[in-house]
């Protein structure tokens, strides 16, 4: 992959910085201010908690295809190679995933949490199951994406039914979704699998070398087509069974959702490709929240017990800036200072690939 998108790094950063503002305004605000917590997760959940998955998908087809491009140019790396990285990254994942469940339902007194969606599992085993879906073309995994929505909707309707019933198919349920307001595996995998498809076509573009084959592409691919689809889904998710689409996890809600992350994922790619925008510096304050994503999600809950259920609409703002502005200053600071030694995300690539090269080369003795 030789260019990179610095737009990438911005929508995942604003991804984690609204998903934090979510939880702050969950957890901070008084229950009397519900409608206004209902109002702000209406606006900005779409962008903050199914983009982050959307994203991640994006991330993880444009790893794979570099890891590929780095066969020709590498002694140390084979596909068994790339392959034992890929899956030592998402079981590592996973079981800091599992460990961080395994705290809260300690914490909390249900045991039953230590199965939980929280956004690290979900990308874990969303890793997982997209592996054999990544060298299929992207409309078999478009098309797979719509079946998997419409099994969703299908099979939560009828397992809602059976919700904290000791049966298999309530079973089935806390499998599947528990919790019902997070990040439930087949929905949200299929929001992980269409960023792979948009993954793709980043890929596709960074490999061009001539600057006005690259513009043309970016405009026919994004700043026509995929902006335009993403112009569609958005009225069609919000008329389909109005007004179902501010409900999470339902169908109406996903093509919503969608079709808004398109939008915003063309418009800043088109952006920084056409230089509509021009910045003097190489980073701004989202590429923290990008590059510390994971360390902030774990660590952001640390300021749960701060302001519990104190503050209402008036009184939120001035501790929420404070605490945002803060929290900015301290991972550029840590950016500037240590780097990638306080990164999970980081730290998990890095001790995928030093494990995965050892098992290559004792399989070589």
């Amino acid at each position: 992959m030789k260019k990179r998108f610095k737009s990438i790094d911005l929508l995942r950063g604003l991804h984690i910085f609204l998903m934090v503002f979510l939880h702050l305004c969950d957890w901070w605000l008084v229950f009397e201010a519900y409608w206004f917590k209902d109002l702000i997760h209406i606006i900005f959940e779409p962008i903050g908690a199914t983009g982050f998955l959307f994203i991640s998908g994006v991330s993880a087809a444009l790893s794979y295809k570099s890891n590929l491009l780095k066969l020709k140019d590498s002694s140390e790396l084979n596909r068994k190679t790339i392959k034992n990285i890929y899956f030592l990254r998402a079981v590592i994942l996973l079981m800091i995933a599992l460990l961080y469940n395994v705290l809260l339902a300690f914490r909390f007194g249900d045991i039953s949490d230590i199965w939980s969606w929280n956004v690290l599992q979900t990308i874990a085993i969303s890793l997982i199951l997209v592996w054999p879906f990544l060298k299929t073309s992207k409309l078999v995994r478009i098309f797979i994406g719509i079946i998997l929505l419409l099994i969703n909707e299908l099979l939560l309707a009828f397992l809602r039914n059976f919700e904290g019933v000791f049966n298999l198919y309530g079973i089935l349920f806390h499998i599947l979704y528990n919790p019902l307001n997070q990040f439930t595996i087949i929905s949200f995998f299929t929001m992980f699998l269409f960023g792979t498809v948009i993954g793709d076509f980043v890929f596709d573009i960074t490999l061009l070398d001539d600057e006005k084959e690259r513009k043309i592409m970016v405009r026919n691919n994004f700043l026509i087509g995929i902006l335009i689809l993403g112009g569609i889904l958005v009225p069609i998710g919000v008329l389909f069974q109005f007004p179902t689409f501010i409900s999470r996890n339902t169908f109406p809600s996903f093509i919503y959702s969608i079709g808004v992350i398109l939008v915003i994922f063309s418009l800043l790619i088109s952006i920084e490709e056409f230089q509509l925008i021009r910045t003097k510096k190489n980073y701004n304050i989202m590429l923290f929240f990008s590059y510390y994503s994971f360390t902030i999600y774990l660590g952001h809950n640390l300021l749960y017990f701060l302001f519990l259920d104190r503050l209402n609409t008036v009184s939120f703002w001035i501790p929420i800036i404070i605490t945002m502005s803060s929290l900015t200053i301290l991972l550029r600071t840590m950016f500037i200072k240590v780097g990638p030694k306080l990164s999970l995300k980081t730290g998990i690539n890095v001790l995928s690939f030093i494990i995965a090269t050892k098992i290559n080369r004792n399989k070589k003795y």
